[in-house]
This record gives C-alpha cells, sequence and structure tokens, in this order.
C-alpha cells in the first residue's frame, strides 16, 4: 500500500506509534475500554495481551498433564504478564518462578506465582517440585514448559536445561543474535516456540477470544495498575528512558508515559 514498510504500529514511519500524543491506526486495532477503568490499568492492557499470549501457548504441550509444571525466568513486566495469564486461565498449573529482584519476587508471589526463588536458583526449584536429578548441567525431567521472559543465549539455554524431555520452551523475551548448543533441544526433541504480541487465543475449553478481551479481564481481576510504578511527560523522554532501562535496580516495573496533560 501506501505505507511504509514496517512490522507493526511503532515501526513504520508512516503511522507513528505509542510514545506520541496521537498515531495512526486501523479501526481493527482500537479496543474500546470502559469509562470506569483506571487511565493507569488500561496502559497496562496490551503488556498483559503478550504476555497472556505466551501464557496460552503452554496449553498444548500440557492439556493431558496432571498437575503440571510451567517455570518462568523473568519477573519483569512480560514476566509477571504471563504468570497472571498462567493463573487467570490455567488454574491448575503449578508456576515457579526465578526472579532477580526482591520486590519482582513480591510481585510474582502477589500475582498468583505458587514458588518463587532467585533467578539463579530456579533449575533448583524445578527439579525439587518435578522430582528429578542433576545430569551434568541438565535435569533428567524438568518442568513440562518454561517461559524465557528474558530473551539471551544465557535465559534460552537455562530454559532448555530445565525443561523436561518433549516438553516446551516458550520465548517471550526479545532474543536478537544468540549463541546456543543445541544438543539438548535435539536429544531431548524440545520444542522451542516464539511468541510474538498477541492475537486470537484458543481457550482450554476450546473456545475463542481476542488477546486483548482476555487482557482487559486480565487487568481488571488482578488490578493491573500495580505493576505500573512511574509515568513521565513525554517533554522528560530522556528521564523516562534511563529509569525504565534500570527499572529492576530501582524498585520498578512498568514506566509509561503520561499523555492526558496533552488532552
Amino acid at each position: 500500500g501506501l505505507l511504509e514498510a514496517g512490522i507493526q504500529t511503532g515501526f513504520c514511519c508512516s503511522t507513528g506509534g505509542g510514545w506520541a500524543p496521537w498515531f495512526w491506526a486501523h479501526e481493527s486495532q482500537l479496543h474500546q475500554i470502559d469509562d470506569d477503568v483506571p487511565d493507569e490499568r488500561a496502559v497496562l492492557i496490551e503488556p498483559l495481551a503478550g504476555g497472556i499470549h505466551a501464557a496460552l501457548l503452554a496449553w498444548p504441550t500440557i492439556a493431558d498433564v496432571r498437575d503440571p509444571i510451567v517455570a518462568v525466568l523473568g519477573a519483569g513486566t512480560m514476566g509477571l504478564a504471563a504468570i497472571a495469564g498462567l493463573r487467570r486461565y490455567l488454574p491448575g498449573v503449578r508456576i515457579v518462578v526465578g526472579a532477580r529482584y526482591p520486590h519482582q519476587m513480591a510481585m510474582a508471589k502477589a500475582i498468583g506465582a505458587d514458588e518463587v526463588v532467585q533467578a539463579a536458583k530456579l533449575d533448583r526449584a524445578v527439579r525439587r517440585l518435578a522430582g528429578c536429578h542433576l545430569i551434568g548441567d541438565t535435569l533428567s525431567s524438568g518442568a513440562h514448559v518454561t517461559i524465557d521472559a528474558v530473551g539471551n543465549s544465557g535465559s534460552i539455554t537455562d530454559c532448555l536445561r530445565m525443561t523436561r524431555p518433549r516438553g516446551r520452551v516458550v520465548l517471550l523475551g526479545m532474543p536478537a543474535d544468540v549463541q546456543l548448543d543445541l544438543t539438548g533441544l535435539w536429544h531431548r526433541e524440545t520444542e522451542l516456540k516464539g511468541a510474538y504480541t498477541y492475537g486470537t487465543e484458543t481457550l482450554p475449553d476450546g473456545s475463542t477470544a481476542r488477546t486483548f478481551d482476555l487482557a482487559v479481564d486480565t487487568a481488571d481481576h488482578f488490578e493491573a495498575e500495580r505493576l505500573l510504578s512511574a509515568t513521565y511527560p513525554l517533554t522528560d523522554h530522556v528521564d523516562a528512558l534511563a529509569h525504565a532501562a534500570a527499572a529492576g535496580r530501582r524498585g520498578a516495573v512498568k514506566i509509561a508515559f503520561d499523555m492526558r496533560s496533552n488532552d
């Protein structure tokens, strides 16, 4: 068409993106939010949708499993969104989380994780839950599904090692160039599954729903505004980006721009 190339809104110079008072969007991308939903909650709906999409990708692997284990590595915004999705739509799973910072650990527990440990100890927690053994640096069994909400060579490697044979590793964190030893993936027939944004989901009962509708429900259920740590006017974008880049170290989760003064 007449638009410049771009994979989605925010990556196309013809449409602009969310870091602006307004931008172009197709009508199919618009989602009505009730007036009684606080703006601080509504701004979390989009990242929640991405986490819910990743969470529901666990279902095909665990559909016929009794007491399935789902491990989540990383408890920033997207990791916490995945935990919320797991607890809301796959309530029978046992969720074990590896987080880096104390406030992330507390938030993961509050949202519904069954067990939360330091990220470096996640494999030990999975081993204990699964009742398996450590053979070399790989578990003999492990989680049925592991969600990588970090997205680098080390985190993907760790997730592959703690996922049981024929299990699934869901890549929620966005990896770039990585170096991986895929021997374990080949030998254990592990599935590596990407989780990109959102769309239409198939729920455990066979029904379908738009991810954004599920995210609205989840945001209300968990009062998602508690993930919003700070907001900045667009004029303070340098400070906002610096805060976001150091969010974990500064005890924050989600940083957002507040456009309401531009109405």
